[in-house]
């Protein structure tokens, strides 16, 4: 299941071995024992350090992607410490440990300039890119309707936008057309078309359902199961994990996604499209679990809108699939020629299906 396609180059500045004094930087009794590069993203450079006092994880942000560091750091910090103080000690989540260095610092600017910050490892949890059965599918929208739950009284100012128009429908949209009409020959025109048409129509069911009035948000903006780690033993979830994207927003972003990549068999760039097929019961485990876990947090007005989020998100991601295959896939790493317009076909014929499925989802939130 491609949930999260890579950049079609991995970043200049991804190193292949951590700062010699890192770890005596953030108090830690170096050397590390052993030092393992970890995890499938191909934004941040992360990795698993065993010293004598604690198991971490550094990780070095991509300036290339996150143009502001020292902003995105703010976030995380203000993020971390208000979840550590929120959660309470009966709940199977808790929030991610954030260590400073010697000097009280987020991060530590290494002699190259990179940025690196480091977390508390969180033993005994795994996490996958699919949820594997609607038990797993409620416990990652629960997590993440608990996370912002806990995150609707964070004090101001407003939150560092991490990625300018991370997720917008319109700026999407016309992204596509100017791709469109710079492509010679027209090589995708039915599913531009196809995108298009779709999305004038959900932008225009949007407004008359009220989202321009949604309640500001702070949201994760990322909510997929790779980004929840799973008890091991309980199979309950325990921590939210990549926090770069955080930012001020509405809940249509965070539900949309989960509906996106928590309810379906087949994978995202499936040939035919058509073989992407919706999972019911996993459907309604995701809107149950987020509805568990955001408690009072949805107003009415969410309510109204969030049936249309699913469609709204995947057709986003359609796109900027599509998007790509017209400017000759210089953003996605692709693995065959046409895997672009692949992936556009199946986002496109899974946000038919999510738009399809508003009338359930509508019920189950009510």
């Amino acid at each position: 299941m491609t949930q999260d396609p890579s950049p079609s180059a991995d970043p200049p500045d991804r190193p292949a071995e951590l700062p010699r004094d890192l770890g005596a930087q953030f108090g830690l009794a170096a050397p590390a024992s052993r030092v393992v590069r970890i995890g499938a993203g191909h934004i941040n450079a992360t990795f698993s350090a065993h010293y004598v006092s604690a198991h971490v994880v550094h990780q070095r942000i991509n300036e290339t992607v996150f143009r502001d560091p020292v902003g995105l750091m703010d976030n995380l910090v203000r993020v971390t410490d208000h979840l550590r103080e929120r959660i309470p000690e009966t709940s199977p989540c808790r929030g991610l440990e954030l260590l400073r260095t010697r000097d009280g610092a987020a991060y530590h600017i290494a002699e190259d300039g990179g940025f690196w910050r480091t977390f508390r490892f969180v033993e005994a949890t795994r996490a996958t890119t699919q949820v594997e059965s609607p038990e797993h599918a409620f416990e990652v929208a629960r997590a993440f309707g608990e996370f912002a739950h806990w995150l609707q009284d964070l004090p101001g100012p407003a939150l560092c936008e991490t990625i300018p128009r991370f997720h917008d429908l319109g700026h999407r949209l016309e992204a596509l057309r100017q791709a469109s009409d710079a492509a010679p020959g027209d090589p995708a025109g039915a599913e531009v078309e196809g995108v298009l048409v779709f999305g004038q129509a959900l932008g225009e069911r949007l407004a008359a359902a009220g989202a321009v009035a949604l309640p500001r948000r702070v949201v994760h903006n990322d909510c997929k199961p790779s980004n929840v780690l799973i008890d091991r033993d309980s199979a309950r979830a325990r921590c939210v994990i990549d926090l770069d994207t955080v930012m001020e927003g509405s809940l249509l972003a965070d539900f949309g996604d989960l509906l996106r990549s928590a309810t379906h068999r087949g994978a995202e760039d499936a040939r035919p499209a058509a073989s992407l097929r919706l999972d019911d019961a996993c459907l309604e485990a995701v809107v149950r679990g987020y509805r568990a876990g955001a408690g009072s947090l949805l107003s009415d007005a969410e309510r109204a809108v969030l049936p249309l989020a699913g469609a709204v998100i995947t057709l986003e991601l359609a796109a900027r699939f599509l998007t790509d295959h017209l400017q000759g896939d210089v953003y996605f790493r692709v693995a065959r020629p046409g895997h672009n317009l692949d992936r556009a076909r199946a986002q496109l014929h899974l946000a038919r299906l999510l738009d399809a499925s508003g009338d359930a989802v509508r019920g189950l939130l009510a």
